[in-house]
């Protein structure tokens, strides 16, 4: 499984390299905890399917996604097969949501030219205020009534037939938009990778990293009910 990741001393914590997918040796923008250190006593752990992009109701890996609730946190780890480069489809640069920076062109990789990608985790804390009764893009707002927001949990450049993300959110984290996370053992929440094409260089590898491109139609998707 992946090394967890070190506390990071400030909002760019460095990217692990992993036995199954290696990380690009740059700073990741997110402030999560090491996965050992949210502190508490385990409340629960449970298990997801991770769905294949959008709607689908075809299962990407059974079991793949982990979430181990505490009372200060959640902790995740995710373990998902490689999509072969140009077998689904990509999100194009301009779909960014508002809050985030430009994204770089998005292109297929290829076996020689790996792809990257990013696990983003949305928590609602009152899910039975979710609209449509169903919790999503609508009630990822600090003013909603189901105080959904949105975290970047890990990011990774894979170059093997796995992916192993891993990643936490401690209790009141600042999220990347929407609210902090207050109910970690209440919360419904789910788990998002995000492809971001073939992997560049430099800057542009570290924004591809560091921010969302895309939606949730074409993200692979874990869901966990509320707690």
């Amino acid at each position: 499984m992946n090394q967890t990741i070190s506390p990071p001393t400030s909002r760019k914590a460095a990217i692990r390299s992993s036995r199954k997918s290696k990380a690009a040796g740059i700073g990741l923008v997110v402030a999560t905890l090491a996965l050992t250190s949210c502190g508490g006593d385990e409340a629960k752990g449970e298990v997801s399917n991770v769905m294949e992009q959008g709607a689908s109701e075809s299962i990407l890996a059974v079991d793949g996604a982990e979430l181990v609730r505490t009372a200060d946190g959640i902790r995740l780890r995710e373990t998902v097969p490689t999509p072969p480069p140009g077998s689904y489809e990509y999100p194009v640069a301009e779909m960014v949501p508002p809050w985030s920076t430009p994204h770089p062109e998005v292109s297929p990789g290829s076996e020689d030219e790996p792809e990257a990608f990013t696990l983003w985790v949305a928590v609602f804390n009152n899910p039975d205020l979710c609209t449509d009764s169903a919790c999503d893009a609508d009630d990822l707002t600090a003013d909603a009534a189901a105080q959904g927001g949105m975290y970047q949990a890990d990011g990774r450049v894979a170059d093997e037939s796995e992916i192993e993300f891993a990643g936490a959110v401690r209790l009141g984290q600042d999220p990347s938009t929407g609210a902090a996370l207050e109910n970690p053992l209440g919360a419904e929440i789910h788990a998002f990778v995000a492809p971001h094409g073939k992997a560049l260089t430099g800057p542009d590898l570290w924004r591809q990293l560091n921010g969302p491109v895309g939606t949730p139609a074409l993200w692979w998707a874990a869901v966990f009910s509320a707690g």
